[in-house]
């Protein structure tokens, strides 16, 4: 008899503490909804985006003649001035479309951080250079002093998203 009634006593406790375990939160949340407002003030890790970009680079062939690339962000003047560094294989229209792919790869980075701008695309540059603008050259290494043999110079106004384009004749 007693150990019917420690078995009922042992059996009622693992009842009543298992009932505090078995609550539901699926069907009623008890917490708050998530907020999906899109914040548009996002200050911008400049050295996470140039590791973004410089990784857009690494261990691929699909740029075959690039030896390096710099760029810099000028806030007040809302410009991005870009450089790109070639051999003798290049040509001016593989310069303008290695040109057109930083200038994407600036903004998705950039988009990356900040989801309120748009992606780019193959016909826009995305909706950082909606509000930026930005200037792009393109030139052999051997000859970076000499503007003369440079493949690509151009500076694009912010929105204008016009094509990347080598210089005449080049």
């Amino acid at each position: 008899m007693r150990k019917k009634k420690i078995l009922a006593a042992v059996i009622g406790c693992v009842f009543v503490l298992s009932a505090g375990c078995t609550k539901s939160n699926i069907l009623k949340p008890e917490m708050a909804a998530p907020d999906f407002t899109i914040v548009t003030d996002v200050e911008l890790d400049w050295n996470q985006i140039s590791e973004d970009v410089i990784s857009c680079y690494e261990d691929t062939d699909e740029y075959p003649g690039l030896v390096t690339f710099n760029y810099a962000h000028k806030d007040e003047e809302k410009m991005i001035k870009a450089q790109m560094f070639v051999d003798d294989t290049v040509d001016g229209k593989e310069a303008a479309s290695y040109a057109a792919d930083l200038i994407r790869y600036i903004n998705d980075s950039i988009a990356i951080q900040n989801n309120s701008l748009a992606m780019s695309t193959d016909k826009n540059y995305g909706g950082f250079f909606d509000d930026y603008g930005f200037s792009v050259q393109v030139m052999p290494e051997a000859t970076k002093d000499d503007e003369s043999t440079w493949l690509v110079n151009m500076t694009v106004e912010a929105g204008a998203h016009t094509p990347v384009a080598p210089i005449e004749g080049k």
